[in-house]
């Protein structure tokens, strides 16, 4: 495989351990573990943030081996410093740096910094000629990935009785397994291939029928919207699976079979990826960015219980932020501060409205608390007090979404 530049900025403070393209042209594992730290830092630490911590790893094990266990992702992990970087690697170490770039992926997605190394596991690392061997072991990983348990690194799972959980992960699955999909066939590997399609469809059916019964369920419309919101980001991470080496044609049968489920041929699955684009377009689609007004807030990476769900709802996460334990008083005004900054931001947001709301009402003394006042910015304790903000604010939630939810029903 020919060397590729990890596109990651140079590093004159020294602060990432490893030279740039330190692993066959790609990010060093130190330097992505560096990155998974900066984002987690109670991921691969002893303090038990995450929950109880796990044995270590057996001295002798492949991270590859690691896989096949609901923490995988997590004892990946922690046991990711034991690949070394390598100008060439060997095809084992590529296939454990496809194991460790899938865990960081899973463990920092729905984090506020993630590592986004999404594109180098679907579109380059399927692609790595090797053995039949290691071949096996990327498709049995990635087969792995269904059984990983992502609670603690996720606020934004929904539970559907009789179904199981639907989440983004499961999108982050289907896009490696799609992209696994190209890169088998590329290497001849039919049957192995046909082993990634029927765990595609598969998915893709339990997904719609999750959908469905949340329709059928009066009374768990939020539910419901955070579903569709999952199920239509999903939709497009299949579309990117399938694009992986940006010249595989949209006429070849896998993406004829799963593509654009989203936007076309809504005969497909019962229609649910449909009627689910069309709730989040109309509903969610302006809560949907990557938030970037909070990636700054380095106090929000203190502990998992800060996480963010799925927009817009967020009061309950303003509520945690007024009321954690793990946050100073600083920490709680600079939240305050990168909200406000969100609201004049994002064009259409809801969500920080929202959080701002769950916030006063959770906080002593609310936003007009003389302690938080005199934390924030100038600029911020102006912005507090426009009229049209506090009007916003002022809505209950029980009333925001009881609104929401009428609005879904009316659409479907």
């Amino acid at each position: 495989m020919g060397r590729r530049s990890d596109h990651r900025p140079s590093n004159p403070a020294g602060v990432l351990p490893e030279a740039r393209g330190a692993f066959g042209g790609f990010i060093g594992p130190r330097n992505l573990l560096t990155l998974v730290d900066g984002t987690a830092p109670w991921l691969r630490d002893d303090s038990g943030r995450l929950g109880p911590v796990p044995d270590p790893a057996p001295a002798d094990a492949r991270l590859s081996d690691l896989a096949d266990d609901p923490l995988g992702w997590w004892h990946i992990l922690r046991a990711g410093d034991r690949l070394a970087a390598a100008e060439e690697p060997t095809e084992e170490a590529w296939t454990d740096y496809f194991a460790l770039c899938v865990a960081a992926h899973f463990g920092t997605v729905a984090t506020y910094v993630p590592t986004d190394v999404d594109t180098k596991i679907r579109d380059r690392l399927w692609y790595v000629d090797r053995s039949e061997s290691e071949r096996d072991r990327l498709k049995d990983l990635s087969l792995a990935t269904a059984g990983w348990n992502i609670r603690g690194v996720s606020r934004r799972v929904v539970d559907v009785p009789d179904h199981g959980p639907v989440s983004g992960h499961d999108g982050e699955r289907l896009s490696i397994l799609a992209g696994g999909i190209l890169g088998l066939l590329r290497a001849k590997d039919e049957s192995g291939a046909e082993v990634l399609i029927e765990t595609v469809d598969q998915e893709l059916h339990r997904e719609a029928r999750a959908f469905d019964a949340l329709v059928a369920r009066p009374g768990r419309e939020r539910d419901l919207l955070v579903a569709a919101a999952a199920l239509t980001h999903n939709a497009g991470d299949v579309d990117q699976g399938l694009s992986a080496r940006k010249g595989q044609p949209f006429s070849s049968t896998p993406v004829k079979r799963f593509g654009r489920l989203a936007h076309e041929r809504f005969d497909r699955y019962g229609g649910a990826f449909a009627r689910a684009a069309r709730l989040y377009k109309d509903i969610m689609a302006s809560d949907g960015h990557r938030h970037y007004p909070l990636r700054d807030v380095r106090a929000l990476r203190t502990h998992p219980d800060l996480l963010l769900p799925v927009g817009p709802f967020f009061d309950d996460w303003g509520r945690t932020c007024a009321t954690s334990p793990h946050l100073s008083e600083d920490g709680r005004a600079e939240i305050v501060a990168a909200l406000v900054n969100g609201v004049r931001r994002v064009k259409g947001q809801v969500g920080y409205d929202r959080a701002l709301a769950g916030f006063d009402d959770a906080h002593p003394g609310g936003l007009a608390s003389s302690d938080l006042v005199g934390r924030v910015p100038a600029s911020t304790r102006r912005a507090l007090k426009d009229k049209d903000l506090r009007r916003r604010i002022a809505v209950r939630q029980a009333s925001f979404e009881s609104a929401m939810a009428k609005r879904a029903r009316r659409l479907l």
